[in-house]
């Protein structure tokens, strides 16, 4: 009896020493290991407010964060305290506080943002091993620019009586930072939209024809109107 109340009590001492010894070459090992370093292709990204499709496929709302060293990466996750800021991971929006895993040692985000101002968002790094780091973005959000409307015009066809066939021209209409979906017109009070930049329209009468026209951008905001008159002698 007493021989194997020995044989349990070696065993106890072993496993103890085996649990304190992994127990200290883990601490050792997680004291030894450096941290993740975690560094933003951009410090700064500048995005239009309510661009949350990157409507005009450019890199402006596009950051890359990169892990170093890679093979350490476990999850990166942001902190926005204004709840105004998005980031897309893969065609997925990320959600606030939730860390996502992440390959390589390059990750690519695309930023939108509710409404002009500019943000400070915290993104952390956490490795393997648990350690984490952390790095500030700045996010500077623009008011959407308006739009500056144009027009041009000429006669193409009068060959047929009573019939005058004019070609508007409204492509010298400026969109710096988006895109225009519509050309709304107003010819002899007569209103409709288009979504073409080159309308032809027949007058049937001589004298003065009243034109107006403004355009509305991807964001549904509007250009000022223009005014215009033709007079068919």
């Amino acid at each position: 009896m007493k021989t194997i109340q020995t044989i349990q009590a070696m065993l106890t001492s072993i496993a103890m020493l085996l649990f304190f010894s992994c127990s200290d070459k883990y601490a050792s090992l997680y004291k030894s290991a450096p941290g993740p370093l975690l560094i933003f292709s951009k410090d700064t990204i500048t995005v239009r407010e309510k661009d949350f499709s990157n409507i005009n496929a450019t890199n402006n709302g596009v950051c890359w964060l990169h892990s170093i060293p890679a093979i350490h990466q476990l999850n990166i996750q942001y902190n926005d305290t204004s709840g105004k800021v998005h980031f897309t991971y893969r065609g997925q929006v990320m959600e606030q506080s939730q860390p996502i895993i992440v390959a390589g040692d390059s990750t690519s985000l695309f930023c939108s943002c509710d409404e002009a101002g500019v943000y400070s968002i915290d993104f952390f790094l956490t490795d393997q091993l648990g350690k984490t780091t952390g790095r500030q973005l700045i996010v500077n959000c623009l008011v959407n620019q308006k739009t500056k409307a144009g027009l041009n015009w000429q006669l193409i066809d009068s060959s047929q009586t009573d019939n005058w066939v004019y070609q508007f021209d409204a492509s010298s209409c400026y969109k710096t930072d988006g895109i225009i979906t519509g050309y709304h017109y107003s010819i002899n009070n007569q209103s409709f939209i288009t979504t073409q930049a080159l309308l032809n329209w027949t007058f049937h009468q001589r004298g003065e024809q009243t034109i107006s026209l403004f355009v509305i951008d991807d964001l549904d905001q509007s250009s000022d109107t223009l005014h215009k008159k033709i007079i068919i002698p």
